[in-house]
């Protein structure tokens, strides 16, 4: 058990008992493994303050979603027994510059490593599971005048006239409305992406944060091969994935070298023919209607996938034109009544493989809102714009805020024995009133 040292006008096993805050926080800390982070920073400021304290601070300004290094500072001041809990002697706290320098000088392995040793305790007790991962990505906008939509002068066009301060931001769109198939009004902002992959109890195994330029098809091949490298995941899990991910090279790489699966939805500026297939990426009927997937088999060395009429296969679909062929096709009442049919040649096609009109694809996808729901959580000032200048702050700003996500996940579930709270960042430290009441 972690200990902590208050001063003689504290109790601090009231504090924790009877103050809410410090009972969070208590918490939180006692989850912290900080044995890859050294304490003393020799020869870095004047009084060498512990390291192990200034991470502590920044995972308070996270979750409080203080706004800058100041008021951190600010706040800390104003509540002695969390400065003191933190590690920081009585009354005494560092300069802001000693935050910025520990932001830019940690090495971001070092706090990826403390992320992944919470990660191995969710693991290793059960709470979270290696068999579902969900990857998207989320915006962060550099501090840089370019992102002040009352800066008449911005830059939205030029990609190579870098913001001074900023020069490892680039330039992306941070929204748009997508109508007929192209993409129009969009804002465009300079600045980083985070990019996670995430359980679907909604925790976050690996992620980077990269500049705009980095695609996110891009990002998760080596999002992956991180994964698969740290936690060695079994055969057979299942990866889910918006449309923004639809690249053939995808599929194929998660099926052949993870032996996994991808869930993601057809992408429509990816198909080649739109005429030819629909929207779950089913062949069209003659009479123009997506066809539903009706098994598949192997055939010597071919993977084949087979199509049967949609009328036939939906007794809503059929209701809807009148149990009547539009296209008057002469197998939908002659013979077996079967309906049209077609095939479709999967080999050596992972994307074309996944079933995306079975209730199991749609079932499962429903677990991608756990990501947008984890980002949620992050909060926008995190997660949506960054007071810090250079690209390692960014990058070590974003792994505490991933790393606070865990923390609150082991302290929820392994010290307070209460697991359904793992995601409930204000909350997770309440008393259970069931319990309190029993």
């Amino acid at each position: 058990m972690q200990h902590f040292q208050t001063s003689f006008f504290y109790d601090l096993q009231e504090l924790v008992r009877t103050a809410p805050l410090m009972r969070k926080y208590y918490y939180i800390f006692k989850s912290l493994n900080l044995s890859a982070l050294k304490n003393k920073n020799l020869g870095v400021g004047a009084t060498g303050y512990s390291r192990h304290a200034i991470l502590r601070a920044f995972i308070v300004k996270h979750l409080e979603q203080i706004k800058s290094v100041p008021r951190l500072i600010e706040y800390l001041g104003s509540i002695p027994p969390l400065a003191e809990m933190c590690g920081f002697d009585v009354g005494v706290l560092p300069d802001e510059s000693q935050f910025y320098r520990f932001l830019s000088n940690t090495k971001n392995s070092t706090l990826k490593a403390i992320h992944k040793a919470a990660n191995d305790l969710l693991i290793e007790n059960d709470i979270i599971s290696l068999d579902e991962f969900i990857i998207d990505s989320k915006p962060i906008r550099a501090a840089t005048k370019e992102n002040n939509f009352k800066n008449p002068n911005r830059n939205t066009t030029n990609k190579a006239k870098k913001p001074k301060r900023n020069p490892r931001a680039t330039l992306s769109y941070y929204s748009c409305q997508v109508i007929g198939g192209k993409k129009q009004n969009m804002i465009f902002f300079w600045g980083f992406r985070t990019h996670a992959l995430v359980t679907k109890e909604g925790i976050c195994l690996v992620e980077k944060t990269l500049p705009n330029n980095y695609t996110d098809q891009d990002v998760a091949f080596s999002l992956i091969k991180e994964l698969k490298r740290k936690y060695r995941f079994k055969k057979g899990a299942i990866f889910l994935a918006d449309k923004a991910y639809d690249v053939r090279e995808l599929y194929t790489f998660i099926a052949e070298q993870m032996k996994s699966t991808a869930y993601i939805p057809i992408n429509p500026r990816n198909t080649r023919n739109d005429k030819t297939f629909g929207p779950h990426g089913c062949p069209l009927c003659d009479a123009g209607i997506e066809m539903r997937s009706a098994g598949t088999w192997t055939e010597g060395n071919r993977d084949r996938i087979k199509f049967r009429c949609p009328l036939k296969m939906s007794k809503g679909a059929a209701a809807k034109y009148n149990d009547t062929c539009p296209a008057k096709h002469r197998s939908f009442n002659t013979g077996k009544c079967y309906g049209c049919t077609k095939y479709l040649d999967v080999t050596d096609d992972a994307r074309s493989k996944v079933p995306r009109d079975s209730k199991e694809f749609k079932e499962t996808f429903k677990d991608r809102q756990t990501v947008e729901q984890y980002f949620a959580r992050m909060g926008d000032r995190e997660a949506e714009q960054t007071t810090h200048y250079g690209l390692t702050a960014v990058k070590n700003q974003m792994t505490i805020a991933h790393l606070t996500a865990s923390m609150i996940a082991v302290a929820a579930a392994i010290h307070l024995k209460q697991p359904e709270k793992i995601r409930c960042y204000r909350t997770f430290a309440e008393p259970d009133q069931k319990r309190k009441a029993g």
